[in-house]
Parts: C-alpha cells; sequence; structure tokens
C-alpha cells in the first residue's frame, strides 16, 4: 500500500550533505516527514521522501544546516509532467483499453466438445435458429435455458453444460450411443417378391407360405413367400385363409453389372512455379487484403492460413488476420492415358465392393472392363454374388377370411 501511495503522490531520492545530519533526522522524526530507504556513504546520506514532505522539511534544513540535493524524481505526477505534451498518445492509450473493456461484453467465439454425431456446422446452425451467434451481448446468453433447448431439440443428446470463459461460449455434450427409441414393427400384409432373377441357394422361412424351393431358378418379381396363410381341417380341405407379413431369410445367387460412364477428357492444371504472397485482415465481417495483383489475368489458385486475435485463453476478439499464397497454374484438356483409365477402373471396382458388402452381398467372382471412344469412357463391372433377396409387395386379399367363432367379440 505505502509503495502505491509513493507512486500515487510522487516522491524524490534527494542526498544530504553537511554538519548536523542526525539533528535533521530528528526533526523529520518529530515533524512526521516520512523517510526511507536510507543509505551512508561517507559524510553524505542518500534517501527517499515524498515531494510533500520535500517542501515541508525547508524549516528543518535551516536549523540544522544541511543541504538536499535532488537526485531523481519518480511517482506518476512526475509521469505526467513529462509527458504533458504527448496527448495523443495517452489518449489512445486510454481509448484502447477503452475497446477491450467494451469488446468483453460480447461473445466472439463459440467452441463445442464432446459432439460426434453431430457436427460443429449443424450446432452452430441450430444457435443461429435460437439467436445466438458470434457478437451477442453476454448478458443476454441464458445459459440453462440454452442447455435445455439443445437437450429438448436432440433427443440423442443426454447432457449439456454451457458456460461463457472470457469472450468464449463453451458447449459441452455428451451423446447417447443406443438408439432411445424401437422403430414400429409393420404388421401390414405382403408377399416377399425377387428383386433380381438368379439361383435361389437357401430359404428360411418364418411367416408366410413359400412360393419357391432352394435350387429354383427365379425371375424378377416373381414370390419368393407368399402373405396368404391357408388353414386347412383335419382332412386337408382348405377352410379359410389369413393375410399375414411374410418374413424369410432368403440368399440369391446371381449376377449383376455395375456401370460408370466418364468422359475421356479431363482438365489439367500444372503448376508453374511462380507465386505471390499477401496479407488479409478480417475485422467485424469486413475483408482487408494486401496482395499484389495480376495485371495479366492469369490463373491461379489461392491458399489461405487463418488465427483469430486472443488474449489469454479464453478472452476471443473479433479480428482476423493471416497470410495468402497464390500459386500461378495453367490448364489445358487432355485425355487420360490407359494407365489412368486402369487405375479409375480399379478404384471404381474397390468402392463398388465396398459398398455392396456393407449391404451383406458376397461377391464371388468380379470383372470390370474398360469400353471407351473418342469422346467417354464406360467402366463395366460383372460379378457373380451370394446376396440376400426378397423385398416386401402387397398381397391381394383371399376370398374368405378367417372369422371369429360364434360368441368370440
Amino acid at each position: 500500500m505505502n509503495a502505491w501511495r509513493h507512486y500515487r503522490e510522487g516522491a524524490v531520492k534527494v542526498r544530504l550533505q553537511g554538519l548536523s545530519p542526525e539533528r535533521f533526522f530528528n526533526l523529520c522524526g518529530q515533524g512526521e516527514v516520512e523517510i526511507w530507504k536510507i543509505s551512508c556513504a561517507g559524510a553524505e546520506y542518500e534517501f527517499y521522501m515524498t515531494v510533500r514532505g520535500f517542501f515541508s522539511c525547508r524549516p528543518f534544513v535551516r536549523k540544522s544546516g544541511v543541504r538536499l540535493k535532488i537526485l531523481e524524481k519518480t511517482g506518476l505526477p512526475f509521469f505526467l509532467y513529462r509527458n504533458r505534451k504527448r496527448g495523443l498518445w495517452a489518449l489512445g492509450f486510454l481509448l484502447f483499453f477503452l475497446l477491450l473493456y467494451l469488446l468483453s461484453l460480447f461473445v466472439w467465439e463459440i467452441d463445442f466438445q464432446g459432439n460426434l454425431r453431430h457436427s460443429d456446422n449443424e450446432l452452430m446452425h441450430y444457435l443461429e435458429t435460437e439467436e445466438i451467434r458470434c457478437g451477442m451481448r453476454k448478458k443476454q446468453v441464458d445459459c440453462e435455458w440454452l442447455e435445455g433447448q439443445i437437450r429438448n431439440n436432440f433427443p440423442d443428446i443426454t447432457w449439456v453444460s454451457a458456460r461463457v470463459e472470457g469472450t468464449r461460449l463453451y458447449i459441452h455434450v455428451k451423446e447417447n450411443q443406443v438408439v432411445l427409441t424401437v422403430p414400429k414393427k409393420d404388421e401390414t400384409p405382403c408377399d416377399l417378391v425377387a428383386d433380381a432373377g438368379g439361383e435361389i441357394l437357401s430359404m428360411v422361412v418364418r411367416s408366410g407360405t413359400p412360393a419357391a424351393r432352394p435350387g429354383d431358378v427365379v425371375e424378377p418379381g416373381q414370390v419368393l413367400v407368399s402373405g396368404r396363410l391357408s388353414i386347412t381341417d383335419d382332412s386337408g380341405q382348405v377352410v379359410s385363409e389369413r393375410m399375414v407379413r411374410s418374413d424369410a431369410d432368403i440368399i440369391l445367387r446371381r449376377e449383376r453389372t455395375e456401370e460408370k460412364e466418364i468422359s475421356l477428357w479431363h482438365k489439367k492444371r500444372v503448376f508453374t512455379g511462380r507465386q505471390r504472397r499477401g496479407l488479409f485482415v478480417q475485422a467485424f465481417g469486413k475483408d482487408f487484403t494486401l496482395l499484389m495483383p495480376d495485371f495479366e489475368e492469369r490463373e491461379w489458385s489461392y491458399t489461405a492460413q487463418t488465427f483469430q486475435a486472443r488474449i489469454g485463453k479464453n478472452f476471443y476478439l473479433p479480428f482476423f488476420g493471416g497470410t495468402i499464397r497464390a500459386d500461378e497454374q495453367v490448364s489445358y484438356w487432355t485425355k487420360y492415358t490407359e494407365e489412368e483409365l486402369s487405375a479409375m477402373a480399379e478404384e471404381y471396382r474397390r468402392e463398388t465392393e465396398a459398398k455392396l458388402i456393407e449391404k451383406g452381398v458376397q461377391i464371388i467372382e468380379n470383372n470390370v472392363t474398360i469400353l471407351d471412344n473418342d469422346s467417354a469412357c464406360l467402366f463395366r463391372l460383372e460379378m457373380i454374388t451370394e446376396e440376400p433377396a426378397g423385398s416386401p409387395a402387397p398381397v391381394e386379399m383371399g376370398m374368405e377370411q378367417e372369422q371369429p367363432s360364434e360368441g368370440e367379440s
């Protein structure tokens, strides 16, 4: 506290010379003149005293026959006096801190943590619909209300924590890894029909009447399992029919053909090695770019590295900056080579096989061919597969349905 008071009121470092320094110190003690950091060098003394004490000790100097010489002036009054002609500098200094204070009243960064299923862009878009965005006042952010809104609109998010630190809004979520709702089972009567032609390898029927058997060769649209279930009496005569939803595990061996057509010509870009570099600044949504112009209007590829200004860990500011690099490139049209087409065909085969395997299709054989003319190229992938079969199809109601027995309601 004394150090701050000495700086606020101002202090001087003085050198004392004379015959009676002890009497001077005694008089200062009786007059309550504050003196500190006294050092002795032979017959001379050096010490600090306040500006007020320096002027009030003049009678003590005459009585003790000593002389005081000022060696150093410290404190706020002397600082302001030395810089009295630098008013604009002081004003800018004050405005800088005033601007920082005003910016600290707003949110300039929103950070998400723990989100796996929902991307940052998806959650940011939702916050926009709730009028939560960068640049809003921090006191307008109701964290408890925001937590409840996110839980209500995203059922798979079970826990939300929102807080404001500095100028950053933290939103930490936890997502449920299991499905919360069980899809409603469809009980509509239907047949199972072949969605492609092939040979049935196996069939396990859980509901319905088999209309084909393993080893049969079926055509597209042919009924595999009928949704009409016949009810017979003891003599084997059909007395009624009940419509059910067919359900079965059917494996079908079939031939499958997949095709993809691409243009034989493509645009190729080659970098010349010539570059341009520049800087850019973004403030409050406005961009300012410093980059040498291209008067010849050549083709360039631009890449940028950007960063957001901040003070410390959580004091983000609405100022962005970075560097821009422009690489000159030359574009021309050319045909794919045989090696490039072969590599693209192989990549197409791998992608197609991966998609089919995800659907439970087992690939027995495959062969890819390349067909091209002057302008286009066709990739044809011929495969023999073993895959699940049977698509639901509406079943026509029978002539008579099972009627409730007399007395039943």
